[in-house]
């Protein structure tokens, strides 16, 4: 069973690592906040486990914060609730390499009825492999991304709505696409089942 980051499990939440990083960084909600460009009461509502932060807040509180995307992740584990580098031994070839289904570590984005699960082991290399799943009625929302970088994907299931700049693509089952990750772009779930898209992205972004 895949292990998800949800806004409403105590442990090892977004908010709670989050959290643990701005206290590790002695910052108040209101330094956090003029670091961020969100307000106290949003990273408030986070922490607590409230709401859900969007993408695009997300992405604003791991810059802000200086919070590796990969941590949120990983979630918490050492003792200042942070979690560690991972750990390998020259003899866990298949932990280098496997992700097994069972082990996979995804991101809950609540309201927004999106998910994505790492698939690439960690520590992540040049590549980075995601299962982005959408729920009917799921997308990014009023996320626009732009970034370094080039990424790709193989719709599995459903159907995906794909905008990059000022073009729409209509993706389904079979269909692949690649682009440049500094265009602008977002997508949604255009079939009212779940859509499964095989996402990749070079340089790793989680």
């Amino acid at each position: 069973m895949t292990q998800q980051i949800k806004p409403d499990e105590q442990d090892d939440s977004i908010g709670d690592v989050i959290k643990a990083h701005r206290k590790n960084r002695n910052l108040s909600l209101h330094v956090a906040a003029e670091l961020t460009g969100l307000s106290v009461s949003m990273i408030s509502k986070i922490e607590r486990n409230l709401t859900s932060p969007s993408v695009r807040s997300l992405y604003a509180l791991s810059r802000g914060l200086q919070i590796p995307l990969g941590a949120i992740f990983n979630g918490l584990d050492d003792e200042n609730g942070l979690q560690s580098p991972a750990k390998t031994t020259p003899d866990d070839t298949e932990s280098r390499m496997v992700v097994r289904k069972a082990n996979r570590k995804s991101l809950d984005f609540g309201e927004k009825r999106l998910v994505k699960e790492l698939l690439t082991p960690q520590p992540i290399g040049k590549l980075e492999l995601l299962m982005v799943v959408l729920a009917p009625g799921g997308s990014t929302g009023e996320d626009v991304f732009s970034h370094v970088g080039e990424e790709g994907g193989l719709v599995m299931t459903g159907a995906l709505e794909l905008w990059v700049d000022e073009t729409k693509l209509l993706l389904y089952p079979g269909d692949s696409f690649t682009f440049e990750s500094h265009k602008t772009h977002w997508f949604r779930n255009a079939s009212d089942e779940e859509t499964r898209v095989l996402w990749i992205n070079t340089p790793p972004i989680y």
